[in-house]
This record gives structure tokens, C-alpha cells and sequence, in this order.
């Protein structure tokens, strides 16, 4: 530009003196002998006049294509701006390649367009316009099925540029209640070499063909739909995995939880449908007891939707909830249960630590009261070096631990302490009980959290 603009500044200069002195030359060697010294003085006068309107007019008119280049480099610059804006704001996909069709016709100044969305199929499955009101797209009826000038494009690959439509030999014409058009520019939008839609843009107004400009432009449009198109299939498969886990994590706290909070209600009601024949006085107490454990599942339950915590470690904390149930565990199965809590076993456990590790002693415990055969169960809480420990042992019979076990509830266990990026061990042999160990580390006081 700075050359442009130097060589510019040259021919300002030189041009005019060239011109004077070729008219000066002219006039007094062409008109000397006719013409006194105030006729030829006029005379070169007049003619430098008409050299610098000459001259300004074409640099004016030169000037006027620049501007008029310059205005729509512009337009092009702030279409693409807020093609971009629009990609980086907004994850509706079909808001986002609306606005890149109309911001299309916009900037090349084309009366209609269209953006083809490719299935898995390689078949049309969606189709947005522009330029046409809903009762018009209502009216032609059906999508189009790719066939025509369309297809091509589809098929191929490549981009079609053509003056008119019904003269290309692939135009298949048009279907009831279409607009006419004549002009026609289609390109494929790629993404990784696999083309996943097509951008169609026709009629200029004006009547003058598409040139290899609006080509240029129209492919940077493409360019944003195809990222468009793969950001939003990719924020469409993030929002499948995400209700993926959420159902995972649903159905490990309902197994963990409910299920096992269920469990023990159901031998609160046997022991007390046992008591009704012999010992009337202790069914009511042990319904009341049923009717409050079905009172905190229901809690639970509303809590496990929203991934709020377990409603009984709202009154307590770890330790607590642990001699909870290894009470109803005793009252239930008349196991002999045990406590270790060392000082301070429980500081520094966070929320989200508390709430796992609740769940893992849960179905721990409803694993020994299941399959353990166990006479006693041991509970400990202890920290040490940086690292929280839980070691849930029993003297049951134990299981062989290079079979495979039935049910989901140490597959859940695991999944919780690997999440928190803790330790599992499970130590058990034939007839030598069972011993589980979690191993948390913890976040050393003052760390950002």
C-alpha cells in the first residue's frame, strides 16, 4: 500500500508537468504562426485546464473504485466479525448457521440463500433460507432431496459458479411455488475432509453474475459453518455424557443408599410383624423407628437428585454417622460392632470426601450383613502423614478373591474412592473374614481449595 500510494503521489506530480509542456509544445509550435503571444498563452491556458479535468476525473474515478473496494472489504470484515461472535456466543446450531446464510446474501448482496446440514447418511436433514418468509418455505412444501445443481455440489465436492440456472445442464428446475431464480454459486462446507452440509447463494441483486470475489467470501462462511456444525455436535455428545454420569451417579447413590436404607427398614417391619404375636408393647416403637427411616430416605431420595448430601450427616459427621449404623447394624443382626475413632481421625475431610466415604461404609456394612456370616465388625478412623484412613474389617468366612463377585457394590466403592483419587484395598481369603482399606489424601491447611 505504501508503494501504491508513492508511485501515486509520482504520477501526480509528473503527469500534469508532462502534459503542460506536451500542450505548450503543441501550441507554439502548431499555432505560433496563427496565433499572437496572447492567443498562444490563452490557448496553452485552455489546454492545461482540460488536461487537469481530464486528469482529476480520472483520478476521482479511480479513487471512487477504491473507496468503493475499501467499503466493502469493510462489510466483509465486520460479516465475518459477527459470524464469529456469533460462533464463539451462541450453541444453538441453527441459530448459529441462520445467521451465517443471512450474513451471506448480506455481504455478496444476493437475494436468496440456503445452508444444507448433511445427516450421517449424506442426505439432507436440515435446510435454513434466506430471503424467503415462512409462509413462502411453507408453500414450495418438502426439503430439498439433493438432486440438480444441489447435488452436484454434494457430490462432488467442488464449487459450482453459474450465470444462470436453467441453462447449466444438472438444473433440474424448480418446484411449485418456488421463486424464480437465475444466478447461482454453491460450495461444499468441509470439515477434516468430510463434507457435513453445503452454503447456496443466488441472485444478485442487480442482475450481475457472482464473481470470484463473493466465491472467496462465500468459502470463508463455509469455513465458520463447518466449525459451528462440529461444535455443536460436540456439545451435543459433552451434554449425552453428562447425562450419562448423572444417571451413573443416581444409580450408585440409590444402590449405596436407598436401597440399603430400604433394606433396613424392611427388618425393622419383620422383627416388629415377629413382636406382634408375643410382645405387643414393641411394635410400636419399632414402626415409629420404620416410618422415621422411610421419612429420611424419601429425604435422601431428593437429595441424590439435586447431589446434596446424605440427610443424616446434616446432624453429625463422619464418626457419627458411622456409629449410626453400625448401631442399627447390631440391632438388626445382633452382630458385635466396634468404633475406633483416632483424635482427629475426621479433620480436614472435605464435603464431597465426607459424602463418599459415608456411601463406602454403607455398603461395606451391608455387604457383612448380607454374605459375611460375621460374628463381630470393626470400624476405624484414623489420619496420618497427610492421609485419611477407613479400615472396615469383619470375622466372617470371606470369598476368593480371584472370582467374580455378584452385585455392583464394590464396583461402586471403587468408583467412589477413584474419583477422589484415593486407595482401595481389599484383603479377604476363604473362611479369614474381609478387610477393606480407603486411603484419602488430604488438602494440606491453607492450600487453595
Amino acid at each position: 500500500m505504501e508503494d501504491l500510494i508513492h508511485r501515486w503521489r509520482q504520477l501526480g506530480v509528473w503527469l500534469p508537468v508532462v502534459f503542460v509542456a506536451a500542450a505548450s509544445s503543441v501550441a507554439v509550435l502548431g499555432a505560433g504562426r496563427l496565433l499572437s503571444d496572447v492567443g498562444v498563452v490563452l490557448l496553452i491556458t485552455a489546454l492545461a485546464a482540460l488536461g487537469a479535468v481530464a486528469f482529476s476525473s480520472w483520478v476521482f474515478r479511480v479513487l471512487g473504485r477504491a473507496q468503493h473496494e475499501t467499503d466493502l472489504r469493510a462489510r466483509e470484515l465486520a460479516a465475518i466479525n459477527e459470524a464469529s461472535l456469533a460462533l464463539s456466543s451462541d450453541l444453538d446450531l441453527d441459530s448459529v448457521l441462520q445467521r451465517v446464510v443471512d450474513l451471506s446474501c448480506e455481504v455478496t448482496d444476493a437475494r436468496y440463500g440456503a445452508l444444507a446440514l448433511l445427516g450421517e447418511d449424506g442426505k439432507i436433514a436440515e435446510f435454513l433460507t434466506s430471503g424467503m418468509s415462512q409462509e413462502e418455505r411453507q408453500r414450495i412444501g418438502r426439503l430439498p432431496e439433493g438432486e440438480g445443481l444441489l447435488g452436484v455440489v454434494i457430490r462432488k465436492g467442488e464449487t459450482l459458479r453459474i450465470d444462470r440456472i436453467a441453462e447449466h445442464p444438472n438444473s433440474s428446475g424448480f418446484p411449485p411455488h418456488h421463486p424464480p431464480m437465475t444466478s447461482f454459486i454453491g460450495l461444499p462446507i468441509i470439515y477434516e475432509g468430510r463434507i457435513v452440509g453445503d452454503l447456496y447463494l443466488t441472485d444478485k441483486n442487480g442482475g450481475q453474475p457472482f464473481t470470484r470475489q463473493d466465491e472467496g467470501m462465500l468459502r470463508t462462511f463455509a469455513a465458520h459453518a463447518a466449525i459451528a456444525i462440529e461444535n455443536a455436535r460436540l456439545y451435543g455428545q459433552v451434554q449425552d455424557l453428562a447425562v450419562l454420569e448423572e444417571r451413573d451417579r443416581i444409580g450408585m447413590d440409590l444402590h449405596d443408599g436407598v436401597i440399603q436404607s430400604l433394606y433396613a427398614t424392611g427388618l425393622t417391619l419383620e422383627n416388629a410383624l415377629e413382636d406382634l404375636g408375643h410382645d405387643p408393647a414393641q411394635v410400636q416403637p419399632q414402626l415409629e423407628k420404620a416410618i422415621q427411616h422411610l421419612n429420611q430416605t424419601i429425604a435422601d431420595i431428593r437429595g441424590y437428585i439435586f447431589n446434596l448430601r446424605p440427610a443424616v450427616l446434616a446432624d453429625t459427621d463422619l464418626a457419627g454417622a458411622c456409629g449410626t449404623m453400625l448401631k442399627e447394624l447390631q440391632v438388626n443382626t445382633l452382630l458385635g460392632v466396634h468404633l475406633i475413632e483416632e483424635p482427629d481421625a475426621c479433620r480436614g475431610l472435605t464435603q464431597d470426601q465426607v459424602t463418599a466415604l459415608y456411601h463406602v461404609v454403607q455398603e461395606s456394612l451391608t455387604n457383612v450383613r448380607k454374605h459375611a456370616q460375621a460374628a463381630t465388625v470393626t470400624t476405624r478412623l484414623e489420619q496420618e502423614n497427610g492421609t485419611f484412613r477407613l479400615t472396615i474389617s469383619d470375622d466372617g468366612v470371606g470369598f476368593d478373591q480371584t472370582q467374580p463377585t455378584a452385585g455392583q457394590g464394590l464396583g461402586n466403592i471403587r468408583e467412589r474412592v477413584g474419583a477422589l483419587g484415593g486407595r482401595l484395598d481389599v484383603t479377604s481369603a476363604k473362611g479369614e473374614g474381609t478387610r477393606l482399606t480407603v486411603e484419602l489424601p488430604l488438602e494440606k491447611e491453607g492450600a487453595p481449595s
